[in-house]
């Protein structure tokens, strides 16, 4: 079984199947198996940058990890590198967690909190959706993205990428994926000072807004990457269009 054949709605745990290797995600509901289904074909850029870029001494932050899928893939594809997975909604959080245990994993460390500007603070995570594997959701208001109000408000913990390496001793990223459906932009200020140790960003942008697209090259740049690559994707989200970018930092890895 392959990551794009059809799912039963009886199934609990699907095999995604990659190359010549497999990992187990747990599926309750339709959202869940889409995402399980889908893995191949829905972001394919990511799968090929993780394939890419993952190496033994790798560490991987997945910044909206959703139910862990890329997560779970960075450690097939690299047993002993460090993969922290950030999840702020509690239904994807619990899922992001069974998916670990499920497949015996001892590389991923999942949290549940929300990235962004600044110290350790306390705020409000706007939900969707109360589903598992559902997104759109959003840090401190309604999410831009989203069609309708939000249909629950979590409590959360929002803190910045520069105070969690700087004061808090976590491990300095050298991969760093970013898919947080509009709160792209705060994250990528709040590394700031951690970004030139970091070989490779992946970071989703709206193609339909050049103010963001504009705000995102020139930070980047500003810490020392150049643009490799950009999908293209064409499905709107409530007019957005989600694109990822991939960076590379020429000073770590100079580019041809």
């Amino acid at each position: 079984m392959t990551g794009g054949d059809e799912v039963t709605a009886n199934s609990h745990e699907y095999p995604v199947a990659v190359d010549d290797r497999q990992f187990l995600v747990r599926c309750i509901n339709d959202v869940e198996r889409g995402r399980a289904a889908s893995f191949l074909s829905k972001e394919p850029e990511t799968v090929r940058w993780l394939k890419a870029e993952m190496v033994p001494a790798t560490v991987f932050w997945d910044v909206g990890a959703n139910v862990g899928l890329f997560s779970l893939y960075a450690a097939l594809l690299q047993p002993t590198a460090q993969i922290l997975a950030f999840e702020p909604a509690a239904h994807n959080y619990a899922s992001l967690c069974d998916n670990i245990v499920i497949n015996g994993f001892t590389n991923i460390v999942p949290f549940s909190v929300a990235l962004g500007q600044g110290n350790l603070a306390f705020d409000e995570l706007h939900l969707s959706k109360v589903e598992a594997g559902s997104s759109i959701h959003h840090v401190g208001a309604k999410s831009p993205w989203a069609e309708s109000e939000p249909v629950f408000r979590q409590p959360c913990v929002k803190v910045s990428i520069d105070s969690m390496v700087l004061d808090h001793d976590f491990p300095t990223p050298t991969l760093l994926k970013i898919d947080v459906d509009g709160l792209e932009l705060g994250i990528l200020d709040g590394a700031r000072t951690v970004l030139n140790q970091v070989k490779s960003v992946l970071v989703e942008l709206d193609a339909n807004d050049p103010s963001e697209i504009s705000a995102a090259t020139n930070l980047l740049e500003q810490a020392g990457f150049r643009l490799t690559e950009t999908s293209r994707r064409e499905k709107t989200i409530n007019r957005k269009l989600p694109r990822n970018h991939i960076w590379m930092n020429a000073a770590l890895r100079p580019l041809d």
